[in-house]
Order: structure tokens, then sequence, then C-alpha cells
């Protein structure tokens, strides 16, 4: 039966060229980001099978930049009436925080910051219908 070697290889092949965006697959070059996460091990940053920056732990990025941008996601939750962020409502904030009204300058930056770094995050899991918001 010379099937099943043929079915093998053309399902190892198959599955090779389908690799999650959420997995890095090679280094990424963060000197062409806008932003620095690279200061601690939660926002290691490598590139997924599209080239894409991904962090290599989207959930513990998530969660250190809940520490790190507290007072600019609460200023966004509570400008834009947003449930408090998680990876379901990521995407609200991304398109909300850098239009904060402020007038605290940090936390205004914050909200800029907070939008670069979801517009790394959502690397890892999707690339149609991004917001567009200039980054």
């Amino acid at each position: 039966m010379k099937i099943l070697p043929i079915l093998f290889s053309i399902m190892l092949l198959i599955s090779c060229g389908n690799q999650s965006l959420s997995t890095v697959v090679d280094d990424y070059d963060t000197s062409q980001l806008s932003s620095e996460f690279t200061n601690k091990t939660a926002y290691e940053i490598g590139a997924n099978v599209e080239g894409m920056p991904i962090f290599k732990n989207t959930e513990k990025a998530l969660q250190q930049a809940k520490v790190d941008y507290q007072a600019g996601f609460e200023a966004t939750a509570e400008e834009f009436e947003l449930e408090p962020v998680s990876h379901n409502n990521y995407k609200q904030y991304f398109a909300y925080a850098w239009q904060l009204t402020t007038s605290d300058s940090t936390i205004q930056q914050q909200g800029v910051e907070i939008s670069k770094f979801f517009d790394i995050y959502q690397n890892s899991f999707q690339h149609k219908n991004k917001p567009d918001v200039g980054f």
C-alpha cells in the first residue's frame, strides 16, 4: 500500500504550512517597533509564520500590560464605558485607548502605548478587519 506514505507526506506538508499565528517561528528585529517592550521578559517578541511581531507569551504580556498601564486602562474604561480589559474585549481598547481626552499627559501617553501594545498582541490571532489606528 503506497497510499499511506503519500497521505502521511501530504498531511505533514499541510500541517507545516498551517502553523498558528500565535507560534513564534523566528526572531523579530524590535528596532522596527515604535515602542519599547523589550525591557521585561513578559514582552519578549518574536516573529510568527507571517513575519509579524508577536509576544512570545500573550497571556503573560497582557498581564504585564495591565500592571504597566493600569491608569491608562482605567481611564479608557471610564471614558468609553468599557468592561475591564481582557482577551475578549482588547479590540475595543486597541481602538479607543489612544483617543483619551484627559488632560493628564502621562495617562494620554499610556493610552497610546496601550494601542501600540494591542497592535502587536493582535498579530497572534488575526489580520482581517484590524482597526486602523494609524500606528
